[in-house]
C-alpha cells in the first residue's frame, strides 16, 4: 500500500510538470501598443469593451499598456498578450515569454518574417495573429463587383515576392482575373515599372508594403494612375481618400470585435486560431474620381452588402 501511494504521488508531480504552457486558466488580458493613440488605441478600447461586458469569460480584466512600458513584462502563465502593431509584434517576439500571443494590426508579411526570425512559425497556437490584410478572393471580389468587365490585374510587389507573387496569381486565377505583376527594387524605379504596368492592365490593386506605398509615393502612384485612367483599388480609408477609387478593409473597431471574440472563444488549453485575416471589413468608394474616370460605381452600401455575401464561408 505504500509503495503504490508513492507511486501515486510521483504520477501526479510528473503530470504537473508534463503540462503544457498553454494549460493554465486564462485570467486576464494585457494589450501591448506600438504607438498610443490613433487606430491602436481604437482596437485597444473596442477589445476592452467587449471583453467588459458581463458574462462568462467576457468580464476578463484587461490592461492596456505602450510599448516603452513592455520592459515591465513578465513571465505570467495566466496572461494573454494583444500585440497591437508591427513594433508591438516584434518586441513581444524577441522577449519570448511564455505567454500566448495574438498579434493584430501586422500585415501577413510583417507577421510571417518576425514569427520566422523569432523561432515562432511553427508555434501558431501560441503565437498567432489577425492580418490587416484583407483576402485574395475578398479583393478580387471587389473588383468584380466595382469594375466589372476589367479582368486584368496589375499588382506592384517589392523584390523577393514570389512566394506572394504565386499566391496572388493562383488566386487571380480561381476568381478569373489574370494577375500582371511587377517587382519594384526601390523607389527610384517605382514610377517607371508602375507606367509599364498601367500600360498591361486595366485595374491596379495596391498590396501593403511600405517599400511601395508610403506617404512618399502616394501621390506620384495615385497621379500616374490617374493620368493613365486606370482606376486603383487601396487597402485603407485613407488611401480611398488620397483618390483610390475604392477599398476593402477592415476598421480598428472591427479588429478589436475579432480579437475580443477569439479571445471569449478561448478553451481551457489557451490554445490560439492559426493566424487569420479580418472577419469583419468595410468598403469605402471615390466616387468623384469614379466620376472623373468615367466609372458607374456602386455605393459602399451596396458594395458592402455584395462582398459580404460572397464571403460567407471565409474565415
Amino acid at each position: 500500500m505504500h509503495y503504490w501511494r508513492i507511486l501515486s504521488a510521483l504520477c501526479l508531480t510528473l503530470a504537473m510538470f508534463c503540462l503544457p504552457r498553454a494549460a493554465v486558466a486564462l485570467d486576464g488580458v494585457t494589450v501591448v501598443l506600438s504607438e498610443e493613440g490613433g487606430a491602436y488605441t481604437q482596437v485597444a478600447d473596442k477589445l476592452r469593451a467587449v471583453l467588459s461586458q458581463s458574462g462568462g469569460t467576457a468580464r476578463l480584466p484587461v490592461k492596456v499598456i505602450p510599448l516603452k512600458e513592455g520592459d515591465s513584462l513578465r513571465a505570467d502563465p495566466g496572461q494573454l498578450l494583444v500585440a497591437v502593431g508591427t513594433g508591438a509584434m516584434e518586441e513581444l517576439a524577441k522577449k519570448n515569454l511564455p505567454q500566448p500571443v495574438l498579434s493584430v494590426l501586422v500585415p501577413r508579411a510583417a507577421f510571417e518574417k518576425t514569427a520566422r526570425q523569432s523561432g515562432r512559425l511553427g508555434d501558431p497556437r501560441n503565437f498567432s495573429a489577425i492580418y490587416l490584410d484583407q483576402p485574395w478572393a475578398r479583393q478580387f471580389s471587389l473588383i468584380r463587383h466595382a469594375l466589372p468587365g476589367r479582368t486584368k490585374v496589375g499588382i506592384l510587389l517589392p523584390p523577393n515576392s514570389t512566394e506572394l507573387a504565386t499566391a496572388l496569381s493562383a488566386a487571380a486565377k480561381a476568381a478569373g482575373f489574370v494577375a500582371i505583376i511587377e517587382m519594384v527594387d526601390g523607389e527610384a524605379d517605382l514610377l517607371p515599372v508602375l507606367k509599364r504596368l498601367l500600360g498591361e492592365s486595366d485595374v491596379v490593386l495596391a498590396v501593403p508594403d511600405p517599400l511601395i506605398y508610403n506617404r512618399n509615393t502616394v501621390q506620384s502612384i495615385l497621379l500616374t494612375t490617374y493620368r493613365h485612367q486606370v482606376p486603383l483599388l487601396g487597402f485603407s480609408p485613407s488611401y480611398v481618400k488620397a483618390g483610390a477609387i475604392a477599398a476593402v478593409f477592415s476598421v480598428p473597431e472591427q479588429i478589436g470585435q475579432q480579437a475580443a471574440e477569439i479571445i471569449q472563444r478561448l478553451a481551457a488549453d489557451r490554445r490560439l486560431p492559426l493566424p487569420l485575416p479580418p472577419r469583419y471589413f468595410s468598403v469605402g468608394v471615390n466616387a468623384q474620381v469614379a466620376r472623373s474616370l468615367g466609372i458607374g460605381l456602386d455605393d459602399e452600401a451596396s458594395l458592402n452588402s455584395k462582398l459580404k455575401r460572397t464571403s460567407e464561408g471565409e474565415p
